[in-house]
């Protein structure tokens, strides 16, 4: 009963954060915006822009952390590799003297004082981080954590410098993680170490997952990375992902806001998914506002997404969801104007909700194994979000499956085309910065140096006093290498038949 008791509080608790994450994210948001606390009967007002929302103690440590991990290099190496000693405390050549006189003082009795065969010159690490350093280590309990952290190194006799730049050198082959257990000796040297990541998210001690995870834009606010396939935005319930997830990798590749900046979240967070096999743009918030502003453009369909895609066969285009790209830019999509194309509408209803897609085919090759003898890469543009959307728009609609699709390629001859995994990109967006369109940010866009606003990959502008980010990617290479492979294929077998 208990249990059941508990589940459900869990859950409302879960359901209400979820209503009020939804109805903040449909509101208008400023940066002006004035939050209120509540404190018994008196209702204290605090600007969400003031430097008291963002001076606490938290905070504060935070952008220490930050400023220390990209001044990583200043520090001694520790053991293992990626991490360094931040404070080292040399053992005394006579001993700790004071220890033989008051064992009281640093609470250890003198039954645990035989016991343990410790004296001035013999004694425990944990006891002597006690002695050296009491305000960080002011109990045996809080020492022997930082040991079995392995937050302590011990460096066995005095330390060398580096002749060039003058640093103390901690010799991996004198040193070794300190064990609740290890005795530490006079001339000893004691260090303090942490994990660093050389500008990156500091905190975090597991290493950056075994894959890359390119930054094609960043800032103080937010980011675009470019997920690779295969690989989750993170890991749900006993999926078992582990840390191969863009969530764990995200604090290794991206930069810490700097000091200042409004509301910072502590672990950066995707602000939407793409499904594991799909490739391509994903947006990140770097603060609580970026995050609140970006879901509203994804609610409000103000985020304009371009994907590209493989499919099996050619998909028909009938004249009754031809439209021109004058009616694709009237309808809100991310168009050339200047490009004189045409565009399929898809139209739909699915999951009991509206879905809208528009498509245009780039390109067409011969195959042996694809239906219709012909593979189609078609560009795609979603005006609404639904779940496998483009996917099933594809495959149900057109009859025509994304290579790879193991969900709706109906399976039979189109499963040999699916050891090389889903062709389906997202390879382009548009959407308003979330920082640069508030008062504060105005100010500061109006400083931005131009070079600074475009570069490979991305480029920053205004439109009739709107500031966008616009951001691209090239094809993964595999899209061009399966057309060129499944094109030589046909030719050499036609060409043989032919003799």
């Amino acid at each position: 009963m208990v249990l059941v008791l508990i589940s459900r509080i869990s859950w409302t608790k879960a359901f209400t954060l979820n209503s009020r994450l939804s109805r903040i994210s449909q509101r208008p948001f400023s940066l002006e915006k004035i939050f209120s606390l509540q404190s018994g009967s008196t209702t204290e007002r605090i600007d969400y822009t003031s430097t008291r929302y963002i001076a606490d103690n938290a905070t504060g440590a935070f952008y220490d952390d930050a400023e220390r991990d990209a001044s990583c290099l200043v520090y001694p190496k520790g053991t293992p590799e990626g991490f360094y000693v931040i404070k080292q405390y040399e053992i005394p050549e006579e001993g700790f003297s004071s220890f033989s006189s008051d064992t009281e003082s640093v609470g250890i009795s003198q039954e645990e004082v035989t016991r343990l065969d410790i004296d001035s010159k013999n004694i425990t690490l944990p006891i002597a981080l006690m002695l050296l350093d009491n305000e960080e280590y002011p109990s045996l309990s809080r020492a022997r954590k930082a040991c079995r952290k392995g937050y302590i190194v011990i460096h066995r006799g005095a330390l060398e410098r580096n002749e060039t730049t003058g640093m103390p050198i901690f010799e991996t082959s004198k040193c070794l993680r300190g064990r609740v257990g290890d005795r530490v000796f006079p001339g000893d040297v004691i260090g303090r170490q942490v994990r660093m990541h050389g500008g990156f998210y500091p905190g975090f001690n597991n290493q950056k997952p075994a894959f890359d995870l390119p930054v094609v834009y960043e800032d103080d606010h937010f980011a675009i990375v470019n997920k690779p396939a295969g690989v989750v935005v993170y890991s749900q319930r006993k999926q078992n992902h582990g840390l191969m997830t863009v969530r764990a990798a995200l604090p290794f590749v991206l930069k810490p806001p700097s000091r200042g900046t409004l509301a910072i979240i502590r672990r950066p967070a995707s602000v939407h998914r793409l499904d594991k096999p799909t490739s391509g743009l994903l947006l990140v918030a770097k603060t609580k506002p970026a995050m609140v502003h970006l879901t509203r453009q994804f609610t409000n369909r103000i985020i304009k997404k371009t994907y590209t895609a493989i499919v099996n066969g050619i998909p028909s285009e009938p004249l009754s969801s031809n439209i021109s790209n004058e009616n694709a830019l009237e309808l809100g999509f991310d168009v050339n104007a200047d490009e004189d194309v045409e565009w399929q509408v898809i139209d739909n209803v699915m999951d009991e909700k509206n879905a809208v897609t528009i498509w245009r085919t780039m390109k067409s090759v011969k195959s042996l194994k694809a239906n219709d003898g012909a593979l189609t890469l078609v560009e795609l543009k979603p005006k609404t979000g639904r779940y496998h959307q483009l996917r099933r728009h594809m495959a149900w609609e057109k009859n025509c499956p994304i290579i790879g699709d193991k969900t709706y390629d109906g399976g039979g001859d189109a499963m040999k085309f699916r050891e090389r995994g889903l062709f389906l990109c997202s390879n382009k967006v548009i959407l308003e910065h979330p920082y640069y369109n508030s008062e504060h940010g105005k100010r500061e866009w109006e400083n931005i140096p131009t070079e600074k606003k475009e570069g490979e990959g991305y480029k920053l502008f205004e439109n009739e006093g709107t500031i966008f980010v616009e951001a691209s990617i090239d094809l993964p290479q595999k899209f061009h290498s399966f057309l060129d492979n499944e094109e030589k294929r046909y030719k050499k077998f036609d060409s043989e038949v032919e003799k």
